[in-house]
């Protein structure tokens, strides 16, 4: 085993494998799993879910689909979704992943996370969100990272800004495949040159 440490961030890499672990002060995230389907189902079937794109999902074969799918693309060769599960004191309590799909020359990543409801504002998906941002630049190498959310979702707004990013654009527009609703989007962004600028002013503290 191969175990690393940027600031608070430790990637440990088990053998050739892409098996990793991501860990914070209270979190580790680690790549979806089979038999990770009943812990997830319990937000992704949350039907208090309206602000995100392809959930709540409406059944739990449709829970256990997604894990399949993402379990698959961990595997492939060409892989361009990082689907990471993220866990509390041994308990998955959200997922999250980094996504290159958008990004033709994989010179950009996506971020996008959920946090289960019994969980939210106690700053977990903030701590997810900044170890997501480390692994997209140091382990992806992408030069930017962008993520969106719903402009009636300032929470989520809230997580982009504290790890540093800043809104590029307040003018755009969602439509959920769920529910054919559209809403208003802001999507925010930073690229590496700012984050390593972040980041050294957090360790000259």
């Amino acid at each position: 085993m191969r175990t690393r440490t940027r600031g608070n961030l430790q990637r440990s890499f088990l053998g050739g494998d892409k098996h990793l672990e991501l860990k914070t002060k209270r979190l580790t995230l680690r790549p979806i799993q089979l038999g990770d389907e009943a812990e997830i189902h319990e937000y992704a079937g949350d039907k208090d879910i309206t602000m995100m794109y392809y959930l709540p999902n409406d059944t739990f074969v449709e829970t256990a689909e997604f894990v399949k799918r993402s379990v698959a693309e961990w595997k492939s060769a060409n892989q361009t979704s990082f689907e990471f599960v993220i866990l509390h004191e041994g308990r998955i309590i959200g997922g999250c992943d980094a996504d290159l799909g958008h990004s033709e020359d994989r010179s950009y990543a996506t971020l996008c996370w959920i946090i289960h409801k019994r969980f939210r504002n106690q700053g977990f998906a903030s701590e997810a969100a900044g170890a997501l941002l480390d692994f997209a630049f140091t382990e992806l190498g992408v030069g930017k990272v962008y993520a969106q959310c719903d402009i009636n979702n300032p929470a989520s707004l809230g997580v982009m800004k504290r790890i540093g990013m800043k809104c590029v654009n307040d003018k755009g527009t969602r439509t959920y495949p769920k529910t054919g609703k559209t809403s208003g989007e802001y999507t925010c962004l930073i690229t590496i040159s700012e984050w390593k600028a972040l980041r050294e002013k957090t360790f000259a503290k």
